[in-house]
């Protein structure tokens, strides 16, 4: 979602266009057309009033830690492979995970704080499946051998950029509205899902902005709503044991403080995580440096993101407060603005915006996968939140396009989307002979 506010707009959460896969970028390359422009990736991580390079490099380590801190990170990641050979032990827990590939002491450094600002949790309560999905075939032992050796790295990076609508993100759905209405088909908006029926047939009952309660007959569903939310609507009513594993998925919530400001740019950062505790938000990105056409001329904004649950406090702190909050860590911790130089800010919030992998999650979702598979002849389910799968934008798209694909005959395995077992944003160099 984008929104715009005296000529600033904001999306929630910042979201980039990548994808290795040729098929899709020229398919939404062609959806946008004229209206994309191509960002530098430029990403830092502030750990206890320092700046590091994200993703991690190990020149960037040795220059802002210090070379004690890069000897120990070095020395407990070898001490942590050899325990683990000699071990052998199952790697279940996030802690786990990032601990068998960076090490501890770039865990400590990298890792664990900001993964329990975003989760709400400690790592050792995550699932391992978190890690493995978000930077598989990563391998901090082959960085530093590229950074004490100074040769070229076995995996080169394909996100240095990205592609990005200069309106900012929800000028993708609205582009899809368009071509569907173009082709006489409707588009429902401010709709709210309140039922689906699978008893005889496909129907899906459906709440307006009016209040009144509509339902449409359809030929198939296809659904994005989370995942947990369907089976609680959905008819025939599931098994107890599918209810019962419904329950038990939980999303993180996101509320961002959008900040206007009378200055022209703050940082040249695209993401900067902020790892420490007392900065209430975890990340901030600023609009101008994704496209100069997300604020007036001359001006610029930042966007400071908060991470929560519905029971944390934060989620039920006044917007007024939270813009406040946020204007005192961006001006008393960080130094980045003056108080003057703020315009206005106000507070956007969205539910369901993050799949939490809890150490359960996965035979929770097993669970229900198998009761919808006796409706796939009927129901579909696509999406970062309809598969409970935290994808980013082009593995959310590419779910529903398979989806659809799928439907006029072809045959694509939806849930093997970003299970490739390389990183998704680097792949391997070939080596050169000649």
């Amino acid at each position: 979602m984008t929104v715009e506010r005296n000529g600033f707009r904001f999306d929630v959460g910042g979201h980039r266009w990548f994808t290795k896969k040729k098929w899709l970028n020229d398919w939404f390359v062609e959806l946008m057309r004229e209206e994309l422009t191509t960002v530098d990736r430029s990403s830092r991580i502030y750990f206890d009033g320092r700046y590091f390079d994200y993703p991690p490099r190990i020149g960037n380590v040795l220059e802002s830690a210090g070379l004690s801190a890069s000897v120990h990170a070095g020395a407990s990641y070898l001490t942590s492979q050899l325990v683990q050979r000699l071990r052998q032990t199952p790697v279940v827990t996030t802690e786990q995970a990032y601990i068998e590939q960076f090490g501890p002491k770039l865990y400590e450094m990298f890792f664990r704080r900001y993964s329990e600002k975003v989760w709400g949790r400690k790592c050792s309560l995550l699932s391992a499946d978190w890690v493995v999905q978000r930077s598989q075939g990563l391998s901090a032992w082959q960085t530093f051998l590229d950074a004490i050796l100074k040769r070229e790295p076995e995996f080169k990076s394909l996100a240095g950029s990205f592609l990005y609508p200069r309106l900012g993100y929800q000028r993708i759905s609205e582009r899809m509205r368009e071509e569907i209405e173009r082709g006489n088909g409707r588009v429902l908006l401010q709709s709210k899902a309140t039922g689906v029926d699978l008893e005889a047939g496909a129907a899906v009952r459906y709440q307006e902005a009016d209040g009144l309660q509509r339902e449409l007959e359809c030929d198939h569903v296809i659904s994005t709503i989370p995942l947990n939310h369907l089976i609680k609507i959905l008819r025939p009513k599931p098994p107890s044991n599918v209810m019962e594993a419904a329950k038990g998925l939980e999303f993180r919530n996101l509320i961002t403080a959008n900040v206007m400001l009378d200055r022209e740019q703050v940082t040249s950062d695209t993401w900067l995580y902020i790892h420490d505790r007392d900065i209430g938000f975890s990340r901030i990105h600023e609009p101008v440096n994704w496209s100069r056409e997300m604020a007036p001329p001359g001006k610029t904004s930042l966007c400071a993101e908060w991470f929560c649950s519905t029971r944390d406090p934060i989620w039920n702190t006044s917007d007024e407060e939270i813009c406040e909050k946020s204007i005192a860590h961006l001006n008393n911790d960080l130094g980045f603005i003056e108080r003057n130089e703020v315009i206005d800010c106000f507070a956007l919030r969205a539910k369901h915006a993050y799949p939490i992998y809890t150490l359960d999650y996965k035979d929770r979702v097993t669970t229900i996968k198998q009761q919808l598979e006796s409706h796939e002849q009927l129901l579909s389910i696509a999406g970062r939140g309809g598969t409970f799968r935290y994808n980013n934008a082009d593995h959310s798209i590419e779910t529903g396009l398979l989806v659809a694909k799928n439907l006029l005959g072809e045959a694509h395995d939806v849930d093997a989307v970003n299970l490739e077992p390389e990183y998704h944003e680097e792949v391997r160099r070939v080596p050169s002979f000649g």
